[in-house]
């Protein structure tokens, strides 16, 4: 592949200040889902350790979930990362990781996306990014298993047709990136949400979801419009108001009842106003 992904160009693009703090980058050729080559390694070999892999057989997303993962030209990726104190609201990381994948999908010069609650990454109202997060408690703190998947340029082979093996409304980044931001240097991609990533992870230890909430309203795709969720047994319809303290997403009803749901519970299904 002539983009293939290079561990150690990933690890020279990361911004100097931000180098340090990673131990290592591992890029496979294939793998069953990043997230779960990273589960199966030794707790003291996780922090600070990203795997990338040019393609998954059992990419995995939010509520057991397939996420397709053919080879060649996107990014599956995961980094782990401990955190010494266990008492941060860890239901706020998957908003906080969001963020950061939006931040990066802006610096590879793409327009007009936003965030889904809890972390979905659309386009379009099409489904670019996925994320999911995997917390494991231990003696000491917890080591979060942070998984991003990203469409960035997706074949049209018989074999791997998108279009007949996914079966929700998806998008990649080439196909909305302006000419001369094409094509995407992945390498620079993963770079630039590692970046990312360890910028808000330092921060969200230090102050919680609290310093991120004006970056969540900024990326929010919900807020204030018409949203329906989709609960174990009906529908429920409101006013999305942005998310709790603890990340549930706030709806008010036509009765003006202010009801929250964590990510666990419900599915949005329609509410994604302009953006």
């Amino acid at each position: 592949m002539p983009d293939s992904l290079d561990a150690e160009r990933i690890a020279e693009g990361l911004l100097p200040s931000l180098r340090p703090q990673l131990r290592k980058v591992t890029v496979l050729d294939e793998t069953d889902s990043t997230n779960s080559e990273l589960a199966r390694l030794k707790p003291a070999e996780r922090h600070a350790h990203a795997v990338l892999a040019e393609r998954q057989t059992r990419g995995r997303g939010r509520r057991a979930r397939h996420w397709h993962s053919p080879a060649g030209g996107n990014v599956y990726f995961s980094l782990g990362w401990r955190f010494p104190r266990g008492d941060h609201a860890f239901s706020t990381l998957p908003l906080v990781v969001a963020i950061a994948t939006a931040n990066a999908l802006k610096r590879t010069g793409l327009e007009g996306h936003g965030i889904k609650w809890p972390n979905d990454v659309l386009v379009d109202g099409k489904k670019l990014a996925g994320i999911l997060v995997e917390l494991k408690s231990g003696e000491g703190g917890a080591t979060a298993i942070i998984g991003i998947g990203i469409n960035v340029r997706m074949p049209s082979g018989e074999g791997e047709d998108p279009k007949r093996l996914i079966d929700r409304p998806w998008t990649d980044l080439e196909s909305h990136l302006a000419d001369e931001h094409r094509p995407c240097d992945r390498n620079a991609l993963a770079a630039s949400l590692l970046d990312q990533l360890l910028a808000s992870l330092n921060r969200f230890e230090k102050s919680g979801f609290d310093s991120f909430r004006s970056n969540w309203k900024k990326w929010d795709l919900l807020e204030n419009g018409e949203t329906t969720l989709e609960l174990d047994d009906r529908t429920l319809t409101g006013i999305a108001r942005g998310v709790s303290d603890d990340g549930q997403l706030v709806l008010e009803t036509g009765a003006g009842e202010i009801r929250t749901f964590h990510a666990g519970e419900v599915r949005v299904f329609r509410g994604i106003r302009a953006f």
